[in-house]
Protein backbone atom coordinates (compact mmCIF):
# COMPACT_ATOMS: atom_id res chain seq x y z
CA UNK A 1 0.00 0.00 0.00
CA UNK A 2 2.86 2.34 0.80
CA UNK A 3 4.37 1.64 -2.60
CA UNK A 4 1.05 2.24 -4.32
CA UNK A 5 0.55 5.53 -2.52
CA UNK A 6 4.11 6.56 -3.26
CA UNK A 7 3.76 5.55 -6.92
CA UNK A 8 0.46 7.45 -7.13
CA UNK A 9 2.01 10.60 -5.64
CA UNK A 10 5.01 10.30 -7.94
CA UNK A 11 2.66 9.76 -10.90
CA UNK A 12 0.63 12.83 -9.99
CA UNK A 13 3.79 14.85 -9.58
CA UNK A 14 5.07 13.62 -12.97
CA UNK A 15 1.75 14.52 -14.62
CA UNK A 16 1.91 17.96 -13.00
CA UNK A 17 5.55 18.36 -14.10
CA UNK A 18 4.88 17.37 -17.74
CA UNK A 19 1.73 19.45 -17.99
CA UNK A 20 3.46 22.48 -16.50
CA UNK A 21 6.49 22.04 -18.80
CA UNK A 22 4.14 22.03 -21.81
CA UNK A 23 2.52 25.21 -20.54
CA UNK A 24 5.91 26.82 -19.97
CA UNK A 25 7.09 25.72 -23.42
CA UNK A 26 4.04 27.23 -25.09
CA UNK A 27 4.46 30.44 -23.06
CA UNK A 28 8.13 30.53 -24.02
CA UNK A 29 7.24 30.15 -27.72
CA UNK A 30 4.65 32.90 -27.48
CA UNK A 31 7.09 35.17 -25.68
CA UNK A 32 9.71 34.51 -28.35
CA UNK A 33 7.19 35.29 -31.09
CA UNK A 34 6.23 38.54 -29.36
CA UNK A 35 9.88 39.38 -28.83
CA UNK A 36 10.64 38.80 -32.52
CA UNK A 37 7.65 40.90 -33.56
CA UNK A 38 8.73 43.70 -31.24
CA UNK A 39 12.30 43.52 -32.52
CA UNK A 40 11.16 43.79 -36.15
CA UNK A 41 8.86 46.69 -35.27
CA UNK A 42 11.69 48.34 -33.35
CA UNK A 43 14.02 47.89 -36.32
CA UNK A 44 11.44 49.38 -38.69
CA UNK A 45 10.93 52.35 -36.39
CA UNK A 46 14.68 52.83 -36.03
CA UNK A 47 15.04 52.81 -39.82
CA UNK A 48 12.30 55.41 -40.09
CA UNK A 49 14.01 57.54 -37.43
CA UNK A 50 17.33 57.28 -39.26
CA UNK A 51 15.71 58.24 -42.57
CA UNK A 52 13.99 61.25 -41.01
CA UNK A 53 17.21 62.32 -39.30
CA UNK A 54 18.96 62.26 -42.66
CA UNK A 55 16.13 64.27 -44.21
CA UNK A 56 16.33 66.79 -41.38
CA UNK A 57 20.08 67.13 -41.84
CA UNK A 58 19.65 67.71 -45.58
CA UNK A 59 16.84 70.18 -44.94
CA UNK A 60 18.92 72.02 -42.36
CA UNK A 61 21.82 72.26 -44.79
CA UNK A 62 19.48 73.54 -47.50
CA UNK A 63 18.01 76.10 -45.12
CA UNK A 64 21.49 77.25 -44.14
CA UNK A 65 22.44 77.65 -47.79
CA UNK A 66 19.24 79.55 -48.48
CA UNK A 67 19.82 81.75 -45.45
CA UNK A 68 23.34 82.52 -46.65
CA UNK A 69 22.02 83.34 -50.12
CA UNK A 70 19.35 85.59 -48.62
CA UNK A 71 21.95 87.36 -46.49
CA UNK A 72 24.08 88.03 -49.58
CA UNK A 73 20.99 89.30 -51.40
CA UNK A 74 20.11 91.56 -48.44
CA UNK A 75 23.63 92.95 -48.35
CA UNK A 76 23.56 93.60 -52.10
CA UNK A 77 20.15 95.27 -51.80
CA UNK A 78 21.39 97.47 -48.97
CA UNK A 79 24.42 98.50 -51.02
CA UNK A 80 22.21 99.25 -54.02
CA UNK A 81 19.85 101.34 -51.88
CA UNK A 82 22.77 103.33 -50.51
CA UNK A 83 24.14 103.80 -54.02
CA UNK A 84 20.68 104.83 -55.26
CA UNK A 85 20.38 107.39 -52.46
CA UNK A 86 23.82 108.75 -53.26
CA UNK A 87 22.90 109.03 -56.95
CA UNK A 88 19.66 110.82 -56.07
CA UNK A 89 21.64 113.24 -53.93
CA UNK A 90 24.11 113.82 -56.77
CA UNK A 91 21.20 114.42 -59.19
CA UNK A 92 19.77 117.02 -56.80
CA UNK A 93 23.17 118.73 -56.59
CA UNK A 94 23.54 118.67 -60.38
CA UNK A 95 20.00 120.08 -60.83
CA UNK A 96 20.81 122.93 -58.42
CA UNK A 97 24.05 123.59 -60.23
CA UNK A 98 22.21 123.55 -63.58
CA UNK A 99 19.68 126.06 -62.23
CA UNK A 100 22.54 128.26 -61.02
CA UNK A 101 24.19 128.10 -64.40
CA UNK A 102 20.91 128.99 -66.21
CA UNK A 103 20.48 131.86 -63.77
CA UNK A 104 24.01 133.09 -64.56
CA UNK A 105 23.37 132.77 -68.29
CA UNK A 106 20.09 134.65 -67.95
CA UNK A 107 21.80 137.46 -66.05
CA UNK A 108 24.47 137.66 -68.73
CA UNK A 109 21.88 138.07 -71.47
Amino acid sequence: MDNFLLITIIGILLLYYFSSTNVYKSLYRKLNEEKNILETDNKKLQDIIDRYEKQVKVSAATLKTNQDNLQVARDDLQKLRLENNELKHEIEILEKRTEELYAQVNTMI
